[in-house]
């Protein structure tokens, strides 16, 4: 592994995720092989469509002789098959996953009594509300960063193939924690997904036509996969519910200056999120 010569790649999962890599890899790479093996035939088939060189596979087993395995499966599934991939016999092959939440399947990965050092925990953070392999661009592994989750049990040179293999497909990689990385996703994307399903079902009442923009734009990301997102949910769960706690005292405060007299902390607080969001957005 040590000249990073990728020359067969595997794909587990052909879904939004499993699609976007393949994409990337047909423009980047096309000359590589890509096997590919997803529970669902069509997808598979479809994603493989992608890519010049794909060929399909019907078991893990098949992908004995890649160099590296993209799992790119739902949460809920991602640990059964990183852990049944790291026990094919003779298999080397680097593995990279894609789920959103890392410490949980670090800690399965760890219970497995596998050697796991040649898995390399990994989330592109470029996703959406759209689901499948129809919806799927080579741009989901690009546009933001791909973040890599190594732990103790990482072999440093596993993690050198893995980022050079991003870096290649055109991803900025960046390195952090597990226990990190679930915190921030539990703030950026686990908890507005939360605040919109529970939005959704609080205007279930209210006649759509009157519902404005404000509301719709919040509870569109309630049009997400809710099987998707109820394994998040489950797999995130302390890091999630820690955050809750911290969004409803700042939603309790805010409520709270609003019966002040005078405006002044209310403005304050609200100029101050203000600004921030706009920083946000000039850091792109």
């Amino acid at each position: 592994m040590s000249d990073f010569d990728f020359q067969r790649i595997g794909l587990v999962g052909a879904g939004l995720i499993g699609g976007a890599i393949a994409a990337r890899l047909a423009r980047i790479m096309p000359d590589t092989a890509l096997i590919v093996h997803d529970a669902s035939p069509g997808n598979a088939a479809y994603v493989a469509e992608r890519h010049p060189n794909a060929g399909i596979v019907a078991g893990i087993a098949d992908l004995t002789t890649c160099d590296v395995i993209f799992v790119a499966t739902p949460v809920a599934t991602i640990a059964q098959q990183v852990i049944a991939l790291l026990e094919i016999p003779n298999c080397t092959a680097l593995i990279i996953d894609t789920g959103s939440v890392k410490q949980a399947l670090v800690d399965a990965a760890a219970k497995s009594n596998t050697d796991a050092s040649r898995f390399i925990p990994g989330h592109p953070l470029a996703g959406g509300i759209s689901a499948g392999p129809g919806r799927s661009s080579g741009d989901i592994i690009t546009a933001r960063p791909f973040v890599l989750t190594p732990t103790e049990h990482t072999d440093p040179e596993a993690l050198a193939a893995a980022r050079a293999l991003l870096e290649r497909l055109g991803a900025e990689v960046i390195e952090m924690a597990p226990d990190a990385h679930d915190r921030i996703l539990a703030l950026g994307s686990h908890l507005p997904h939360l605040i919109a399903y529970a939005l959704a079902g609080l205007g279930s009442e209210e006649p759509g036509a009157l519902l404005p923009t404000s509301y719709r734009n919040i509870a569109a990301f309630a049009g997400s996969d809710p099987q998707m997102w109820a394994d998040i949910f489950r797999a995130n769960g302390p890091e999630l519910k820690a955050v809750l706690g911290e969004f409803k005292k700042r939603l309790d405060l805010i409520a709270a200056m609003a019966d002040e007299p005078e405006p002044g902390n209310l403005l304050d607080t609200l100029t101050d999120a203000k600004t921030r969001i706009e920083a946000l957005e000039n850091d792109g």
